[in-house]
């Protein structure tokens, strides 16, 4: 039997609807939800024609919410959580800690930090989920996108909560390879006689990465990507001079520190949630978790003292 009232409404379409806005692709919303697109399409439709209304526009990129759905979505995020936390309640799962907590990070950041501090989270809680969502962009906390969002800023407005994750450092790295084919620079000027590493300039996803813009040193990039992953493994590969986080280079042999005396960048990430989620205790558990993790390594965020 389906949760469905008098007038057709059935609110398992819910889940459709939050999984298709958050997807933005129907192929996509159906693996998340385990059925084939064609039943996304359908229960979409059953949706819009229960309320009346249009709820989602296609576009280039994906499906986008109209203003109906826009005015329906806190509604459905709503009843989302209401459910996520009656099944903690009856289940006892607040005790025992169980289910799925996605985390949205930098690529940076979602592939060479959190693995690592996550699956030593999991050998203690081995009924939690982890779902991490490395990406060159900003995820949507507000819109409950993901459960817990690793941000470069704070967040200006809206029912969000962040806390303080860590400060990491950034310089410069290059290859062996390249430095015996180049040479090693030894001030800032020097760079102008060399090939850079550095992001797309007109997909940045945040301000806190303009680092070569800071510089004045865009027009020497020669490798750019969006991904800070991409950008790690080119300058291992030899084709430039790239700044990288510490955290992502930190004792491998292919990748040298450069100018660490000269320029050396601080930046503060944070643990960033929507209020809603933060009594769900598998949520909190992880989010405290990562805080502890972070405290514990200093060591490959930031540079010692005097180095």
């Amino acid at each position: 039997m389906t949760a469905t009232m008098q007038d057709g409404f059935d609110w398992n379409d819910l889940k459709v609807f939050l999984a298709l806005h958050r997807m933005k692709r129907m192929t996509d919303a159906g693996r998340v939800l385990g059925v084939d697109q064609t039943t996304i399409a359908r229960r979409v439709k059953a949706l819009e024609a229960a309320i009346g209304t249009h709820l989602f526009v296609r576009r280039a990129d994906g499906f986008e919410l109209t203003r109906a759905g826009l005015r329906i979505l806190p509604f459905a995020l709503e009843i989302e959580h209401s459910g996520e936390k009656l099944h903690e309640q009856i289940s006892g799962e607040d005790m025992r800690l169980a289910g799925r907590v996605r985390i949205g990070a930098p690529d940076g950041l979602g592939t060479f930090f959190l693995p690592a501090i996550l699956t030593r989270f999991q050998r203690d809680n081995p009924e939690v989920d982890v779902e991490v969502v490395p990406s060159s962009r900003q995820f949507r906390v507000a819109e409950q996108e993901v459960h817990l969002a690793l941000w470069l800023s704070l967040p200006e407005s809206g029912r969000l909560l962040a806390r303080k994750l860590a400060d990491y450092n950034l310089h410069f790295f290059a290859s062996p390879d390249y430095l015996e084919r180049h040479g090693m620079p030894m001030s800032l000027a020097d760079l102008q006689d060399h090939r850079l590493v550095g992001y797309i300039a007109d997909m940045l996803f945040s301000p806190e990465v303009r680092f070569l813009e800071e510089l004045g040193l865009r027009r020497l990039v020669r490798f750019a990507s969006s991904s800070m992953a991409a950008q790690r493994e080119a300058i291992r590969e030899g084709a430039g001079l790239g700044i990288l986080p510490r955290f992502m280079a930190l004792n491998d042999p292919g990748l040298v520190p450069v100018l660490t005396d000269r320029y050396l960048l601080k930046r503060t990430v944070w643990i960033v949630s929507h209020q809603s989620t933060e009594d769900l205790a598998r949520v909190r558990a992880v989010s405290e978790y990562l805080q502890r993790a972070a405290r514990s390594r200093r060591d490959l965020l930031l540079l010692p003292q005097g180095t």
